[in-house]
């Protein structure tokens, strides 16, 4: 008694089947949606490059112009009212210092953030999924794209926040670097 099991092809089943018909249509929206979100995250990468070597510009101009004679020369000589404004211009030094680290850093941490998912392509590969009616394939493709475009979307986000501070931070070392070293060059 033995029975010899017949294969049988998707159209000799008699569960039905489901026909995604407006997979292919989906699938290049998906598709241009994942690339939109590589790109973006290229455009913040960028973003953040240019801010460290704003920071790094404004330090490189600004500390030869600090004249550190005047602090040390007028810490022993000056007048009251020129130390407080000497001591005002060092707080400020300090400050700008202190918020060029935090920059560097949150600039450092947007751009490591975390890796992007790609397409997996031997998942796409595998035999099963090949064997799969064109519908089908198209349908796991667009779910694969989505899950990709959620995840990668994400990161972009946490790189927006670190970054929409940072433009401000910018300003802030400048004004700072600008104001004290002009205050500094009033005293001397």
């Amino acid at each position: 008694m033995s029975k010899k099991k017949k294969h049988r092809t998707s159209t000799e089943t008699n569960a039905p089947q489901i026909i995604f018909q407006n997979a292919s249509s989906a699938l290049p929206t998906m598709a241009d949606e994942y690339t939109k979100e590589r790109e973006r995250a290229s455009i913040l990468d960028n973003k953040s490059i240019s801010l460290i070597t704003v920071l790094i510009a404004l330090l490189t101009v600004y500390i030869p112009l600090i004249p550190f004679e005047t602090i040390y020369s007028t810490y022993l000589n000056g007048s009251k009212n020129e130390f407080a404004l000497v001591f005002l211009a060092v707080l400020m030094l300090i400050a700008s210092f202190v918020v060029t680290a935090i920059s560097f850093t949150k600039l450092i941490k947007t751009i490591k953030l975390q890796e992007y998912r790609k397409a997996d392509i031997d998942m796409i590969c595998k035999e099963d999924y090949l064997k799969c009616d064109k519908d089908v394939m198209e349908k796991a493709l667009c779910e694969h794209y989505q899950e990709l475009i959620h995840y990668n979307s994400k990161i972009n986000e946490d790189k927006v926040k670190n970054l929409s501070g940072c433009f401000s931070m910018v300003s802030i070392v400048f004004f700072l670097l600008l104001i004290s070293t002009v205050i500094l060059k009033i005293v001397s």
